[in-house]
């Protein structure tokens, strides 16, 4: 994994009190049903992302990640931020 992919792996996993190294691909697992999260762990994972790569996350972009029903996982996440730090990079 790339450095900002494993510290935000870390970030996500630290939250939820789960160790990346239990999954065989720490970004497959579901949010919700495989990691145990909540409507409010999104929350927290949403401004624990934006504090720690300092970027912005829209409310309509982690609406998503807010709905168990929604089934999404922690590399559908990653996939929000990682174009995100790309142009803060870039710019």
């Amino acid at each position: 994994m790339a450095d900002h992919q494993t510290d935000f792996v870390r970030l996500v996993y630290g939250i939820l009190n789960r160790d990346p190294a239990d999954y065989p691909d720490p970004l497959a697992p579901k949010l919700f049903s495989d990691l145990g999260a909540d409507s409010l762990d999104a929350v927290e994972i949403t401004m624990s992302v934006e504090d720690g790569f300092e970027i912005v996350i829209t409310d309509e972009e982690a609406e998503p990640f807010a709905d168990a029903r929604a089934e999404k996982t922690v590399g559908d996440w990653w996939a929000l931020v990682e174009p995100k730090l790309a142009e803060k990079v870039e710019g």
